[in-house]
């Protein structure tokens, strides 16, 4: 059973729309460091995934509205205070789109290649909670095999990930079932190719009406999706799953 418990991470890189790499870099002799993740912008400071806040030192590229940004920064890890650290923006954040959970009981048109992997270039790719009302799903799906990265822009366009609860919310054990699916608008086309784009998605009301409808509250997210991770094909498919530990923050 694969289950993953909820723990404070130095930062978060998130590919959005494009295909993108973290870097996270220091000189020999200094102990300044550049990283680009995402966070959550409020009241002139960042929140990063697990609830580190970033303090930007230079202002000319706040964002105007709060929310999602893509953002790189640039500071001294030694210099954590108080769970603050103080950064550089090296450049104007880029507003990243949430998505909400949908209800009922919709189905994708082509599996996915799997819900979580390693790799020593990646890491771990697995879902995650960013906070107690947003969850982040790293998407790794079959993509036709292109080069460029204009054409891999225009093939991750194509898929809608959908993250999906029953209409009956009722469970006497505390687990929210969600289904992950990929909707493609062309799925005739054969993709032999793999990448991944994160996707943040919203589940605060989706908590909030489980609790109404159960005696328990949740303690357990139970993400399922249908699977191929050795061949290519639109229909048939494995089931796979992940689960998630809501306890820390009940």
């Amino acid at each position: 059973m694969k289950q993953i418990r909820m723990m404070a991470l130095l930062g978060l890189t998130l590919l959005m729309g494009v295909i993108m790499t973290s870097c996270l870099s220091s000189s020999e002799g200094d102990n300044k460091a550049t990283q680009t993740l995402v966070a959550i912008y409020e009241n002139g400071a960042f929140t990063q995934q697990g609830g580190g806040i970033l303090v930007p030192v230079n202002s000319s590229f706040l964002p105007s509205a709060p929310g999602f940004y893509l953002i790189e920064i640039e500071y001294d890890p030694t210099t954590w205070s108080d769970n603050k650290l103080n950064v550089t923006l090296l450049s104007a954040p880029q507003k990243v789109e949430t998505y909400n959970v949908v209800k009922g009981t919709g189905e994708g048109n082509i599996n996915l290649y799997t819900l979580q992997e390693s790799s020593s270039t990646q890491g771990t790719l697995a879902p995650s909670l960013f906070n107690k009302d947003y969850l982040v799903i790293p998407c790794i799906f079959w993509a036709d095999d292109v080069n460029s990265e204009s054409e891999k822009e225009q093939e991750i366009k194509k898929h809608h990930f959908y993250l999906q609860a029953p209409a009956d919310m009722h469970n006497s054990e505390g687990v929210l079932e969600l289904t992950l699916y990929d909707v493609v608008d062309d799925p005739e086309t054969e993709r032999f190719g793999k990448t991944y784009v994160d996707r943040i998605y919203y589940i605060g009301d989706i908590i909030n009406e489980f609790n109404v409808s159960n005696s328990v509250k949740v303690s357990k997210i139970h993400i399922k999706a249908k699977v191929n991770r050795n061949t290519y094909e639109t229909i048939s498919g494995s089931d796979d799953f992940f689960d998630i530990d809501l306890t820390p923050f009940q």
